[in-house]
Order: structure tokens, then C-alpha cells, then sequence
């Protein structure tokens, strides 16, 4: 199983979440991309080399680099791609 990296950015926008239940969506979803990393969509232009994830109505931006995954960012999809 590959290292999981959480970036500033990340933890930032993840303690902005108050609700209880997106807080688990999100545990789980961490364990979904350790357990599979190519599952979520691979971006392209600017954001090229990340993917993204859907935990609706937020995305979670993620890199994958050999052993490691680098959770970046997860935010409201309207705000995540800028």
C-alpha cells in the first residue's frame, strides 16, 4: 500500500467541514484511493500529472508519484479547478 501525503492546502480545507457525515465521506474516501490510486479521472492541461475524485458536491485533487499519494486539495467543485 502506498504512503499517504497530506499537504496544508488539504488539511486547510478539510477542517473548514463541520458536518459529521462529509468528515466520514471523506475518511472513506482516503481509504478508497490508498486501496486503488487510479481511481479517480486524470486532469488535463494545467492540472495535468493529478486526478480528481467526486465526493459531491466537493472534489479532491490527488498526485500520484511511484510509493506516494499527495492529497492536495478538496474543495466545492465550483472553486477546485481554479
Amino acid at each position: 500500500m502506498q504512503k499517504v501525503i497530506y499537504t496544508e492546502e488539504f488539511k486547510r480545507d478539510v477542517r473548514k467541514v463541520k458536518d459529521k457525515k462529509v468528515q466520514d465521506r471523506i475518511r472513506k474516501m482516503v481509504k478508497k484511493i490508498k486501496e486503488n490510486p487510479g481511481v479517480g479521472k486524470p486532469l488535463r492541461y494545467d492540472l495535468s500529472g493529478l486526478r480528481s475524485i467526486k465526493l459531491p458536491p466537493f472534489r479532491r485533487l490527488y498526485e500520484i508519484r511511484e510509493e506516494l499519494i499527495i492529497l492536495h486539495k478538496f474543495e466545492h467543485r465550483k472553486e477546485v479547478y481554479i
